[in-house]
């Protein structure tokens, strides 16, 4: 240490704690000692005091064979002198090779050491990533060309851990590279290693579905994080939500996860439901005879009314017969007295609840409007039934995965229908920002498919982002398997089929709402305009015009589905 220490004997009557008294030493011995001391204690006992000072002059306490050694600074130096003096000694050429790692100038000491250039060109990185001083961070070469960092006391994962990344992957290091911190510890490991891929295609696993549950849907593999490559499984874990969401753009891959999951989903001997607009039920005709009876609503938006329909009405069973065995829900029956669960799968949710729109300034006896009113009072009777079910009946063993290209309220999909979904699906590898926001409820906690990964046709194939409830956020690969694989997989396992698949005319009829009395007799001509070809619009036969016709028509559409509903719950009933 570049300490000096002084003992002496100021004599009789000397009180260290008066300034007169320590001055008067100070000045006796400045002729023979010089300047720079300070008193360190007293012993009242021998009455010696003792002085100290740090030496004027650097003192190298070095070990020639060491990377390491300690210089003594000199008195006076202050913690605002560390540049000064780390320029100073590393430009010193006894200290050549050498640079100032450790800066006490309480102490009165600093620290010099060898360093290779790459630890050099880290420490400066990282320093100023976490914006402190060169010396309070230090740096160490690992075997596997990385580094070892202890970190300083200033260090916060939540502030720094982004800058050291950065450093780890784009400024010392290339992307594949990776950070590996402990806060508890203060260190940190820069860690060589290959950007995580996906293979082309990663194929279902059909020998293992004999062992599926209902609990448990996996649907593919999650991107593993940098430095490994072992693919994970990924999957809807039921247990922590009944509700699942898929949603991408047209080719992005829905189907083909919608089909890994109701494959595991009836190899686990749960019950089916596929609702679709008549356009795209090819995409499920391979799974038609494994749906449950009157499950198949992909024929037309009756046959997709009548099916959820069916649906709600064997929920209000269940709700009775949980009644009956003084249960809340269906997992807490015993294993005897346990019923299958149902998956409604609703594809194409848009294409099946958007209401088309009237056009303006055409009389609504118009056979042209009529057809859009009758469409739109089905549509917005399967938009109803779905949310009853989706609200009311989870207790019942309902689960529902909705499909969609977009995600909004203009697709029917808004913030009340995305409150009630537990997981999220968002296929493609090239998601924007509003995809993402729309889709998930914490966009900024759901990790981004990686650049290299969307850049890569094959890589990028069946790739998405998804948010599970109960589960960390993932990129995930989806399993792939051509639809008469899984058609076989599931004869090979002799998963019992059904006859009566789709929604009879019977209950179609009775879930109709356009079929009421007073819906099937037309609405009288339209007056048109006056003959003077003035007044506020087209006049219906209660001789209202403009928005007091519209509120009319809207109220009497209302009414209708209200009846249509009330008439649905009736047949449960009875």
């Amino acid at each position: 240490m570049a300490i000096e220490r002084l003992t002496l004997e100021p004599g009789r009557g000397f009180d260290p704690t008066r300034d007169e008294h320590r001055t008067k030493v100070l000045e006796a011995i400045e002729p023979m000692h010089g300047t720079g001391w300070a008193v360190q204690s007293f012993d009242p006992t021998t009455g010696n005091l003792t002085l100290v000072r740090q030496a004027a002059v650097t003192e190298v306490l070095r070990d020639d064979s060491s990377d390491s050694y300690r210089v003594g600074l000199e008195r006076g130096t202050k913690p605002a002198d560390g540049e000064k003096v780390a320029s100073r000694l590393e430009s010193d050429p006894q200290h050549r090779g050498f640079v100032m790692t450790q800066f006490d100038p309480y102490l009165g000491t600093a620290t010099l050491s060898r360093l290779s250039d790459p630890a050099r060109r880290c420490r400066g990185a990282v320093s100023t990533a976490l914006r402190v001083k060169p010396w309070e961070v230090q740096v160490a070469d690992r075997p596997d060309g990385g580094f070892d960092v202890e970190l300083p006391g200033s260090y916060q994962p939540s502030k720094h851990n982004a800058s050291l990344e950065e450093v780890a992957t784009a400024i010392i290091g290339r992307p594949g590279w990776y950070l590996r911190t402990d806060a508890r510890a203060g260190s940190a490991s820069i860690i060589p290693g290959e950007l995580p891929t996906f293979p082309n295609t990663v194929a279902f696993p059909v020998p293992r579905l004999s062992t599926m549950t209902t609990e448990f849907s996996p649907f593919g593999v999650a991107l593993p994080p940098p430095g490994e490559d072992t693919l994970s499984e990924v999957g809807i874990d039921w247990t922590a939500g009944q509700m699942a969401m898929v949603a991408g753009i047209q080719g992005g891959g829905k189907s083909v996860v919608i089909n890994d999951v109701i494959t595991d989903w009836k190899a686990a001997g749960g019950e089916l439901v596929i609702v679709d607009i008549p356009d795209k039920k090819n995409d499920f005709t391979w799974i038609k005879p494994w749906v449950r009876p009157g499950g198949w609503g992909c024929e037309s938006d009756l046959a997709a009314l009548a099916a959820l329909e069916l649906c709600y009405e064997e929920g209000k069973r269940r709700a009775r017969y949980n009644e009956e065995h003084g249960v809340l829900g269906w997992r807490d029956l015993g294993p005897g007295e346990r019923y299958k669960p149902i998956l409604i799968v609703v594809d194409e949710l848009s294409g099946l609840i958007v209401t088309e729109r009237l056009p303006a300034g055409v009389p609504k006896d118009n056979p042209v409007v009529q057809r859009k009113i009758m469409s739109n009072l089905v549509r917005v009777s399967i938009e109803d039934v779905l949310q009853r079910v989706m609200r009311e009946q989870r207790a019942m063993g309902m689960h529902v995965l909705l499909a969609s290209q977009v995600t909004n309220n203009n697709t029917g999909i808004g913030p009340s229908v995305k409150a009630l979904i537990n997981h999220v699906l968002l296929q493609g590898s090239n998601q924007t920002k509003t995809q993402r926001a729309q889709a998930f409820s914490s966009e900024d906690r759901v990790p981004l498919v990686p650049q290299h990964i969307a850049e890569d046709a094959g890589a990028a194939r069946g790739v998405g982002c998804a948010e599970l409830g109960g589960q960390a956020s993932a990129v995930y690969k989806g399993y792939y398997a051509p639809v008469d694989a899984l058609k076989s997989a599931l004869e090979e396992l002799r998963v019992p089929t059904t006859d009566s698949q789709e929604p009879s005319p019977a209950d179609i009829a009775r879930f109709d709402p356009t079929r009421e009395d007073d819906l099937d007799t037309p609405p009288p001509p339209s007056r048109g305009r006056s003959a003077a070809g003035t007044g506020g619009g087209t006049p219906n036969v209660r001789g209202l015009s403009g928005a007091a016709a519209a509120a009319h028509d809207a109220a009497v559409e209302e009414a209708a589905a209200q009846r249509a509903r009330r008439n649905a719950e009736a047949a449960s009933a009875r």
